[in-house]
């Protein structure tokens, strides 16, 4: 029976959408915020409309709680009003953009590094004009220069949110407690809590399986886990095959983790530190690890950042920027890190409703830390150049041929 506790986790979960088709009038919306928190002083004069096309839920306009709207302010402040559209997958977002007149009709787009490197392979978006983006020097230089926010020397994303794969476990029933992903991958670990095991429906499970084998097979030499040579991805699908059967289910939804791990349903899994944290505070008897520390050599979490992107096409450039400098402001990094339960991208942006996240995600050692690794598109040249790795579309054979599902590769 699932907790009374979690009972309320899953009903906000299932809100979080931040859809909108509209101004939004909703009562009780957040007063309009410059960059450094300052309200200004009035309405402005309308400037144009902005075409967003987001994950649902981190872009909240009041719609679900009438405390987190920064739509509203925002669109008070520069004059530009907001129009979003959810893109509930990866898939769907890529074609949004890129499909018929996505990349002249929308202005840009927020998400994840598989989402940002697939745009950028098609010139779907466009580099950006970083001094354009007021508090763009505030966000933390380990997000802003992460393999998948630039591509050639040029700035193609603007930090958002970020968050972990870490593996999580039931404190009480997973003993001794994980060190590392040897406690998922390696067959006789793994075969302690067969059919208890959750893992990402995604290829970013074979990332985290190279994760294993770099310790484990140091002759393979991995570096990173998300630029494999043939072998390397072989090794990697290998790894997950060898505990397949020990596996109870691949998840895509926070609800899915919350609700299976949180409830005992499952007991060991491969999850983001987000549903931890919303575990956690529900009571549960949740733990994730590795931290994120600045020690050398420890397991790694792998960092997974959501990013604002701009259309190669965009037809309101100025809104864009407006929004772009508005998301980092510490006025919106603390209310959506609040919202999430991810970590801002600012480091000033740890106040208030953000100071309980940023303590979980250990955002003051993001700086020095060396057992961070950061989720990118995986490119036959490695982004450097060579010609050995592995690029998504054969990612995303090797997953489908673990699971038996079909994985769509989106049109070029």
């Amino acid at each position: 029976m699932v907790l009374p506790a979690l009972i309320g986790v899953l009903v906000l979960l299932a809100g979080c959408s931040g859809t909108r088709t509209g101004t939004s009038k909703a009562a009780g919306a957040a007063p309009a915020a410059a960059a450094d928190g300052a309200a200004p002083s009035s309405t402005v004069a309308s400037r144009g409309t902005l075409r967003l096309v987001v994950t649902p839920g981190p872009v909240q306009n009041g719609n679900v709680d009438p405390r987190y709207d920064w739509v509203t302010p925002f669109e008070q402040r520069t004059g530009c009003q907001v129009l979003l559209t959810n893109a509930s997958t990866d898939l769907q977002a890529v074609n949004d953009i890129n499909q018929g007149t996505g990349r002249s009709y929308y202005d840009g787009v927020l998400g994840d590094p598989e989402v940002l490197g697939q745009l950028v392979k098609l010139k779907a978006v466009q580099p950006l004009n970083v001094p354009r983006i007021t508090g763009y020097a505030q966000i933390s230089p380990r997000l802003r220069n992460a393999p998948s926010e630039v591509s050639g020397g040029k700035v193609y994303g603007v930090p958002y949110i970020w968050d972990s794969y870490v593996t999580g476990y039931d404190v009480g029933k997973v003993k001794p407690s994980p060190q590392s992903w040897t406690s998922l991958f390696a067959p006789d670990s793994a075969s302690r809590y067969s059919g208890k095991i959750t893992m990402p429906d995604s290829p970013v499970t074979l990332a985290l399986a190279a994760l294993y084998l770099k310790s484990a097979q140091p002759s393979l030499g991995i570096s990173d886990p998300f630029e494999l040579t043939k072998p390397q991805l072989a090794a990697a699908q290998q790894a997950v095959s060898a505990v397949r059967s020990q596996v109870g289910t691949f998840w895509t939804q926070d609800s899915s983790v919350i609700g299976q791990l949180g409830d005992g349903q499952d007991l060991l899994g491969a999850v983001l530190s987000r549903q931890i944290v919303q575990m956690s505070r529900a009571g549960l008897p949740t733990a994730g690890v590795p931290v994120l520390t600045a020690a050398a050599g420890a397991a790694s979490p792998v960092a997974d950042v959501l990013s604002w992107m701009m259309t190669s096409q965009a037809p309101e450039t100025y809104c864009t920027y407006q929004w772009l400098s508005w998301s980092v402001s510490n006025y919106v990094q603390e209310r959506v890190s609040a919202w999430t339960n991810e970590a801002p991208a600012s480091l000033a942006a740890c106040r208030g409703a953000a100071v309980a996240n940023c303590a979980e995600f250990h955002e003051t050692s993001l700086a020095t830390a060396r057992n961070i690794v950061f989720d990118h598109l995986p490119v036959s040249d490695c982004g450097t150049g060579q010609t050995d790795c592995t690029d998504y579309a054969q990612w995303q054979s090797g997953w489908q041929h673990i699971t038996g599902e079909p994985t769509v590769t989106p049109a070029g």
